[in-house]
């Protein structure tokens, strides 16, 4: 767990968003135990331009968001996501289940790893708790870091996190893929991964020809005639025979809305 406090008290009339750091300079309001944690710190927050930075409360309260993070939010920006909850800005199942897990993390006291499908594609989620010290008004909160995942860095954090710290979420966000049935689902999943489609008739147990329709149903559904491109679609979103069981919720903006939440 990572150590820090705030380095003033805040104000009693204050909100506790004005007294949480909300902009690129967010970590002077932070008092750090060493020199090198505080460019740990620094480096989280205004070192990564393609990774969703959030920090929240253990009850969903964001108090920090960096601008990819915000991106991923309609009608915000990284200031005004401030003081706001997941429940507001997301579907409730969705957020209700990440605040499970933001209490796990901190009653474990370390970081878990979320496997998550945002608009059609997986991403992980890793929740690291911060301890911020008694003189906030938080206590300890939990650090986000959200990051794009490929077939091969799947297949490595399967093999390299223990299975209790590495969590598929149970609800997810299709997007564009929820037009797909769970049998197209596995098919693009295994075709993200690679296999053939002699070899996916096997795994599913299903005749080459079968496979094939499947195929070009699921071209058909996703505007997509040209195979290459469709198998280009399906190692970008990473999916996992195991996704078309999950549950998908609906966001604001599915056709639109960027990955990074």
């Amino acid at each position: 767990m990572i150590n820090g406090s705030f380095s003033d008290t805040p104000d009693s009339t204050q909100s506790r968003a004005d007294s949480l750091p909300v902009t690129s300079d967010a970590t002077q309001s932070f008092r750090f135990d060493n020199d090198s944690s505080k460019l740990f710190f620094e480096s989280l927050v205004n070192g990564f331009h393609t990774t969703s930075i959030l920090v929240c409360s253990t009850d969903g309260e964001i108090l920090f968001a960096n601008r990819i993070a915000a991106n991923g939010f309609p009608g915000v920006t990284p200031d005004s996501v401030v003081s706001k909850n997941l429940v507001e800005l997301t579907p409730k199942p969705w957020a209700l289940e990440r605040i499970k897990y933001m209490k796990l993390a901190v009653e474990r006291d370390r970081p878990l790893t979320l496997l998550e499908i945002v608009a059609g594609s997986k991403l992980s989620a890793t929740l690291s708790p911060i301890n911020l010290g008694g003189q906030s008004p938080f206590g300890t909160v939990v650090l986000i870091a959200i990051e794009a995942v490929t077939p091969l860095k799947l297949r490595w954090l399967r093999a390299t996190r223990d299975a209790d710290d590495l969590i598929d979420t149970e609800f997810i966000n299709l997007g564009k893929l929820s037009v797909l049935t769970p049998r197209e689902l596995e098919v693009l999943a295994l075709m993200g991964h690679g296999h053939r489609q002699k070899q996916i008739a096997e795994m599913l147990h299903r005749s080459v020809s079968t496979i094939d329709r499947h195929r070009e149903r699921i071209g058909d559904k996703l505007g997509i005639t040209d195979r290459i491109e469709l198998v280009g679609l399906a190692r970008e979103a990473a999916l996992d025979v195991s996704d078309a069981a999950r549950t998908n919720v609906a966001f604001p903006n599915d056709n639109n809305r960027p990955v990074s939440v």
